[in-house]
């Protein structure tokens, strides 16, 4: 969660925390500055999977965690209540004798666990469980997990109920309700087989998660890791280490001790995020996110129960044909303009031939980077241009260095977002790097001939233009605008320029008709329609995210555009465009029965 309160006036306390709230923030806040002494993503890991602390954990460590099916190691779940129930039940057996009074400490300690984590949805779903259960031992009465999964959603969604619409809830619920329900059958099932009953009932248990736990994950995000069943049999023997392990370590007032115990149950967690590294390497399956996507997990699903190879066949036969057909139709094979679908972002390939491309932003999202360029082959980039250091500019700057190798980049002359910049400037690492200004030229050689480009911005001169209604108008109007020639394709792409900047252009360049144009600012309101007809482009791209926030693209951009002449494709709509040089345009259209591989 994130907020912005603007205020007039001072701050009044109308009520001061108690003091359980103060020592569990005390002890949170303590853990946090240990956890930092243990380096990488192992050490951003401990603290989330303990505590529920994710600041520390990287968007591209959350990525690798999401893509192979570890999500729910990344921060607080219903497993990390249980490990520590059954801990403190185990272990209080041997010095309380009588039952309810061990019972009665356990319930205590995972109240107070609760406000320590505080409470997220699975917390609270293992919560309520975990009491009716607890309460059941005390009366003497047999406990029905089944049972005690209704009765929590029941309560809980009475009390709150928004966490009917939470993913996490839905997730949590649907992975208990596989583990009680589908567990002991398919545990039988691979007993009739040989293996026994121990190694059956492991293996069990990841497998009817992740079957009920399927069709949410397609609906929410679209893919399905073929590795989330084995990846998650490779990590589950070291959650419950590092759970207990890192619990005591928060609760011990000694430093000294606490790091020690840390840096014991380390390896666990490096072996958690060594094998979410690894497993992010391999492609995932990707579903429209709609019935459609949802019915193809449940048919599947339905026809291995049932053993329903027949039909099982037909389905994965549908799915190849699906992979063949849509491989003849994108990038297409001359290919030499390439917008990538990254969501509310820019992105843009340019064609050089030999799998080498000039890159000109690289989006918000590594994945959907990293995707783009494996798509479109490309092992080489001689030349990469970050237009301004905007997040959804740069934020998939890891991708573009993972898929290929980068020998020289173009950056903007302001530093700012400060944050984003020094992201950006640690993966570019030692790479040759330079601020470009209006006027300068290059000229190289390509598969598709003689190419050039010129900077058309920013000037040189330090220029203060009046900020727009709209965010960053100082940052957007340092973008860098190039006119792009390469063989008999011209191209004009200008980051986030807005009116004042675009004006500037206009008057100090002589401009000329080009063949497309990268409209900037993702086709929003503020635009100045003197640039546009000047270049007369014949195709306009328009980078933009679906449903985004920001009213982007304008109507008013998009109709000024097609007035002059220019066909308009949106990547909200179109999906991935691609263009040849003969101008005709391919698309990766975000159909609805679409299924691939990314």
């Amino acid at each position: 969660m994130a907020a912005l309160f603007i205020l007039e006036g001072g701050l009044h306390v109308i009520r001061a925390s108690n003091l359980l709230q103060r020592e569990t923030f005390k002890i949170r806040q303590r853990f946090s500055h240990r956890s930092e002494r243990i380096a990488g993503d192992s050490g951003t890991l401990i603290p989330g999977l303990v505590l529920g602390d994710t600041s520390r954990e990287s968007d591209e460590f959350v990525s690798h965690m999401r893509r192979v099916g570890l999500t729910h190691l990344t921060a607080v779940s219903g497993e990390n209540f249980a490990i520590i129930a059954a801990t403190l039940l185990w272990l209080s057996q041997w010095f309380i004798r009588r039952q309810k009074l061990r019972i009665l400490l356990t319930a205590v300690v995972l109240i107070a666990f609760i406000f320590l984590v505080r409470p997220s949805p699975s917390v609270l779903r293992a919560s309520v469980m975990t009491g009716v259960l607890l309460l059941s031992k005390v009366k003497g009465s047999r406990a029905d997990p089944l049972a005690s999964l209704g009765f929590a959603i029941g309560i809980l969604v009475l009390l709150d109920p928004f966490q009917a619409l939470d993913a996490g809830f839905a997730l949590s619920v649907a992975a208990t309700a596989g583990i009680l329900v589908l567990s002991p059958q398919v545990s039988g099932f691979i007993q009739l087989h040989g293996i026994k009953e121990g190694i059956a009932d492991f293996l069990a248990i990841p497998l009817s998660a992740t079957a009920l736990c399927a069709p949410i994950i397609i609906a929410i995000s679209g893919q399905l890791s073929l590795l989330s069943i084995p990846v998650n049999l490779l990590v589950s023997m070291v959650v419950a280490p590092i759970t207990i392990g890192g619990f005591i370590a928060a609760l011990l007032p000694w430093g000294n001790l606490s790091h020690l115990i840390l840096v014991a149950v380390n390896p666990c967690a490096h072996w958690i995020s060594w094998i979410a590294r690894e497993g992010a390497q391999f492609p995932v399956l990707l579903f429209p996110r709609n019935l459609l996507g949802i019915a193809f997990v449940l048919a599947g699903i339905f026809f291995i129960a049932k053993r329903k190879w027949r039909l099982f066949s037909i389905e994965l036969l549908i799915v190849a044909l699906i992979f063949f057909t849509q491989s003849l139709a994108w990038p297409g094979k001359n290919w030499q303009v390439v917008n990538c679908d990254v969501g509310q972002g820019d992105a843009l390939v340019i064609n050089l031939g030999k799998r080498q491309a000039i890159v000109i932003d690289t989006g918000p999202d590594p994945d959907l980077m990293q995707t783009c360029l494996k798509d479109l082959g490309i092992t080489k980039i001689p030349l990469l241009v970050l237009t301004h250091f905007h997040a959804d500019h740069v934020g998939g700057l890891a991708g573009v260095m993972k898929s290929a190798k980068v020998e020289s980049v173009w950056v903007s002359q302001m530093n700012e977002p400060v944050h984003e910049y020094e992201e950006a400037m640690k993966e570019i690492g030692n790479l040759p790097i330079s601020i470009v200004h209006q006027g300068e030229q290059i000229r190289f050689t390509s598969e598709f001939g003689a190419g050039q480009i010129e900077v058309m911005w920013p000037s040189d001169q330090k220029v203060d233009f009046v900020s727009l209604p709209g965010d960053g108008s100082a940052i957007n109007n340092s973008s860098i605008a190039l006119l792009i020639r390469i063989g008999a394709i011209s191209l004009f792409t200008a980051g986030d320029i807005e009116p004042p900047a675009q004006s500037a252009i206009v008057e100090a360049r002589g401009l000329s008709d080009v063949d497309i144009l990268k409209v900037a600012h993702h086709g929003s309101a503020y635009q100045d329609a003197r640039l546009y007809t000047e270049l007369h482009p014949d195709i306009a791209l328009i980078s933009v995210g679906s449903g985004n926030s920001y009213g982007h693209p304008a109507d008013s951009t998009v109709q000024g555009l097609r007035g002059i002449g220019a066909r308009v494709m949106r990547t909200d709509i179109d999906g991935a465009i691609s263009v040849d040089a003969s101008l005709r345009i391919r698309t990766n259209k975000k159909a609805w029965w679409k299924i691939s591989w990314g």
